[in-house]
This record gives C-alpha cells, structure tokens and sequence, in this order.
C-alpha cells in the first residue's frame, strides 16, 4: 500500500479526484498547502491540482519546498492546453503531469508503476552492494600477527599487523604519518615519515593484488594513508 498526498487549494472538485485514485494499492489523504512539507514524510508522494492556470507560482514554490525536504514522487493535475506550465514544473522537478480530462484509472497505474519500478531499482541497488561487500571479506588475527583477505591468510611482521590494525580502526579517514608512527612504534625516534613509509610498502606487497596500484591502502597527498575495506 502507498500513501499519496493529496494537496488541497481550496477546490471541492478535489474530493472527486481523491476518491477516484482510490485503490487496493493506493490510499489517498488530503492535505492543506500550508501543512504538506511538515507531513511530506508520511507520504510516498504527493498529488498537486493546479486547478487554474494562475495558480502557476503557487506550485512552483510547493515544488521547490517539497524536493528541499524530501526526495518524495510529486504529480501534477493540469488542463491540457497549460503547455507551458507544464515545462515549467517539470523544470522544477515534478515527475509527471496528469491531464485533468483522463481516466483517473490511468493516473493509478501511471503511480503504481513509478513505485513498483523505484523499489525495484533499490532492491536490485541493495542487492549490488551486498554482493559488493560479501565478495571482499576482512579479518584480522591478532593471535596470529595475520589478516585473513577474501579467505586467504597472510601473515604479518608485528610492526606490519600492528600497522594495519591501527588503520582499521579510522576506517576510511585518512591518517597521518606522526599518528601512524605513533601507534606503531613503543620508541621516539628519527625519519619516521621513511619508516612509516617503508612499511606501508611492505605491507602492500603482501595484501595488494598491485602493490603499485593499491586497492587497500591509499596514499592521501598531504597527509598519509588510509584504509579502504
């Protein structure tokens, strides 16, 4: 079941049109002009009928509010011949624009169908990215000093397993060299960008399928490094 915002102007035409969109899949609420954006959450999408030609700036500022606070599916009731208010609203963003003279029956299938098709483009997007993530899995062992990388184990020096554990925990924020080295290193010492350097490059050699490419480990320019899992 969707819910669908019907947004009134005044017109006691409206009630006609609210009740012919009715339907097992659609339910139809009427809503005043000026209380739609504090409510556009609990809709799916929003119906606005232009009702006269002059009521162009109207809607206009209905859109441009309406798209600012939610991304919601907004369709507009206009006469025929309103070619240029048509343009104009699809300018602004209104996903389609019903003709006032058409079978209420075509508007239902027109939205059911927006709908049908935006949740099947975010479930095939969901799906994607669940196979995106199930086909790089990540794992480190501390007992062991090794990472376990799309189910193979590679063994790490100490400095290098602390290293990588370190940047996992600011995944994906990029650290700096000092921090690095901090974490790392029990010791002050000297030329610690060449160490921190030094192991990073090692590091790659072992976990990157390109160690000249990396996929893992990013070099930030200015800054230092940065893990990507």
């Amino acid at each position: 079941m969707y819910n669908i915002g019907f947004v009134l102007l005044g017109n006691t035409e409206e009630q006609k049109y609210i009740n012919s969109l009715k339907s097992t899949q659609l339910q139809v609420h009427p809503i005043n002009k000026n209380e739609v954006a504090k409510t556009i959450e609990n809709y799916d999408g929003i119906i606005i009928d232009e009702q006269q030609s002059q009521n162009i700036g109207i809607i206009c500022e209905l859109i441009i509010l309406l798209k600012k606070k939610q991304n919601n599916f907004i369709w507009v009731i206009s006469e025929k011949n309103n070619k240029m208010n048509h343009i104009v609203y699809l300018q602004l963003g209104a996903d389609g624009i019903f003709d006032n003279e058409c079978d209420p029956e075509e508007w239902q299938l027109t939205i059911i169908n927006a709908f049908n098709r935006y949740n099947h483009v975010n479930e095939k997007n969901e799906e994607h990215s669940r196979k995106a993530i199930d086909e790089i899995t990540f794992q480190l062992r501390p007992c062991n000093f090794s990472v376990v990388l799309n189910g193979e184990e590679i063994n790490l020096t100490k400095l290098e397993f602390k290293t990588i554990e370190f940047l996992q925990t600011q995944q994906g924020v990029a650290v700096s060299y000092e921090e690095i080295y901090k974490n790392v290193w029990e010791n002050d010492g000297n030329d610690k960008q060449y160490r921190v350097s030094n192991l990073i490059f090692h590091l790659r050699q072992k976990i990157e399928k390109d160690a000249a490419h990396p996929e893992y480990i990013k070099t930030v320019r200015s800054k230092g490094y940065k893990l990507t899992i």
